[in-house]
């Protein structure tokens, strides 16, 4: 601590604490260096009873659920923020840690977080908004969590070492996880193997057969899906590419190259289109910023360059083209002509006819009528005329050309009937009060059709049926402008009774759509659109000084590099977010890297004062 005396004459003295000089034991960082390189790790088991909650109606019908995944990792970013909130105030209040003047960060960043509590007061179902629904786990706790970790790494990193142990963090993270992710591409997944079963499986729970449901040349890693490890690697791959820039011995630039080829395998192997846009957009904003280093150190580049280019068709050619055919999603003329070409000549359920005694599945081919008499079922055509039937079993078919894409059910266990046309499967309730629909938890209920966004009527199977998604989410938000549903409610809050429509995007009437695959409308539904606007103007705000402040600067330190860096992985990230969800595999890591850009910018700026 350093004091000044501006006026010994003067009673009072001006005192100004060295932040920068002044370093903090390595020990009050672990929590926050957990979270970037421990954390996203995590893969164990968690048995999940669902039995009499309310996400056992609107899940998969599941009551029992092994989760690897979220549940534990979404309990070690809650408890291990708490730790590093309560470190914070101690060392705050010995004054070993600032509070440092950036109203502008704090303001929008506590607005969001305001409207996350209310939105869990008043949400659809409490104990979701409070723990999370069911695979995601990203209820109140975890995401305020995810609102300290910003504040949290933008008052903890004060000085260069401080920067160089998320730094250590990152590298150790990224390639661990790249080394799995190698792995599992080749067909070799260490979670399959004896000894990575015996380190996710606690040792009182059996399971015979464990297997998750991605195949060879595709990566998972430990981060739950795909699509995930594309927002990883949006964040991971610019932070890769810094560290090799800003090295200064042998060893740090051959651990940083290892990560950086380990990233780049990863991007272009987790075949996450998501993550390819996420990385094509923030490209461009780094050949801006970085346009005099890439001209100083060309040939690097150039190798780098080099280096992707054999890595892409490399793969390319390993899995038969697969990568390449992903990539034509992006061509969204021929994607919406193709849709419609496609919807053109593809049977559609048009209507569902639910009556005391009856009910009718309408489609652009046939109308199919059925008729309760006391305890047997008649099937008529459109005419009303009654048809013949073949009964093997409880199985049932009909005895007509017209109608030979049907097989009928008779249910073992309930008064009711599956009809399944063609792969489009309905389940039917007899009741007293009439002929309901069963959805996926056993809900009973009647077909409703949704609210839609008209101006993607038509395009509903865009984006891998994204377009369907999004334009049943946009109309919710009307009912959302200030609370939401409440965090990790969304599944709750769709209408997931629009069963003629699903039926015609998905093929399955019964699909639970439990996220939006849009990380802004996940938070405009759950928290509200008050609390999206929030977090756009805070992005906002930091993508805009940033950009100011790393066009004109000169990159000669790894601060600097690691500072643009963080820029380009968080435009990256909400690129990405497009298309993917905020989830707990990822998500720390990007309110740590955004918090971590934001102290660096903060460091920068008071240098050039």
């Amino acid at each position: 601590m350093k004091i000044k005396n501006e006026n010994k004459n003067k009673t009072k003295n001006i005192v100004t604490i060295d932040y920068e000089n002044k370093k903090l034991s390595v020990f009050y960082f672990l929590p926050l260096l957990l979270i970037a390189g421990f954390v996203p790790l995590i893969v164990y088991a968690k048995y999940v009873d669902l039995t009499g909650t309310t996400q056992s109606l609107y899940w998969t019908g599941q009551r029992q659920y092994l989760d690897f995944f979220s549940y534990w990792k979404s309990w070690w970013v809650v408890a291990l923020t708490a730790v590093a909130l309560l470190f914070y105030i101690i060392l705050y209040v010995q004054k070993k840690l600032p509070l440092k003047n950036l109203k502008q960060y704090y303001i929008p960043l506590g607005i969001y977080s305001l409207f996350v509590i209310i939105s869990t007061m008043f949400a659809i179902d409490k104990p979701t908004a409070l723990w999370g629904f069911v695979d995601m786990y990203q209820g109140m706790f975890v995401l305020l969590s995810y609102a300290f970790l910003t504040f949290l790494t933008i008052n903890f990193v004060n000085n260069k070492r401080d920067v160089n142990l998320f730094v250590n963090a990152f590298l150790f993270l990224m390639i661990v996880e790249g080394i799995i992710g190698v792995g599992q591409y080749f067909g070799f997944d260490f979670f399959q193997t004896s000894i990575g079963k015996s380190l996710i499986l606690p040792g009182n729970l059996v399971v015979e057969d464990l297997s998750f449901s991605f195949g060879p040349k595709t990566i998972y890693g430990t981060l739950f899906n795909t699509n995930f490890v594309g927002s990883f690697a949006t964040l991971m791959l610019p932070l890769s590419v810094a560290f090799l820039l800003g090295a200064n011995s042998k060893k740090q630039r051959i651990v940083s190259g290892i990560a950086v080829l380990l990233m780049l395998f990863v991007w272009i192997g987790c075949n996450s289109r998501a993550g390819y846009f996420g990385v094509a957009v923030s490209s461009v904003f780094s050949l801006w910023l970085f346009r005099k280093v890439i001209m100083k150190y060309w040939i690097g580049f150039a190798g780098l360059i080099l280096v992707f280019v054999l890595i892409f068709f490399g793969l390319n050619k390993a899995s038969d083209g697969r990568i390449f055919s992903r990539l034509k999603v992006f061509n969204i003329k021929q994607q919406i002509e193709v849709i419609k070409e496609r919807d053109e000549k593809a049977l559609k359920v048009e209507n569902i006819f639910l009556g005391q005694d009856s009910f009718a599945i309408i489609t652009n081919k046939e109308t199919l009528n059925f008729k309760i008499d006391e305890d047997k079922l008649y099937f008529l055509d459109e005419n009303n005329k009654e048809l013949e039937i073949t009964t093997k079993g409880n199985e049932i078919t009909i005895n007509n050309k017209k109608y030979s894409g049907y097989k009928i059910n008779i249910a073992k266990d309930y008064p009711g009937v599956t009809v399944n046309r063609s792969n489009k499967i309905f389940n039917f309730y007899f009741t007293v009060n009439g002929v309901k629909i069963i959805g996926l938890g056993g809900r009973i209920t009647d077909s409703k059709a949704a609210d839609s966004f008209k101006y993607l009527d038509g395009l509903e199977k865009i984006a891998t049926n994204r377009g369907y998604i999004w334009s049943r989410t946009l109309p919710l938000l009307k009912s959302y402008i200030l609370e939401g549903s409440g965090p990790d409610n969304y599944p709750i809050a769709f209408p997931q009774n629009d069963f003629i429509a699903k039926s015609n995007v998905f093929g399955n009437s019964n699909i639970i759509v439990d996220k939006p695959h849009n990380l802004f409308l996940q938070i405009a539904t759950n928290t509200g659109v008050i609390s999206l606007l929030s977090l756009i103007a805070l992005w906002g705000i930091y993508i805009i000084s940033s950009l100011k402040l790393y066009s004109k600067i000169e990159f000669d330190s790894l601060v600097k590099y690691i500072g643009a860096s963080a820029l380009i992985g968080v435009i990256g990230y909400l690129s990405a977010g497009m298309f993917n969800d905020s989830v707990t595999s990822v998500a720390p890591l990007f309110w740590i890297i955004f918090g971590l850009g934001i102290s660096i910018n903060f460091r920068l700026k008071s240098k050039m004062i």
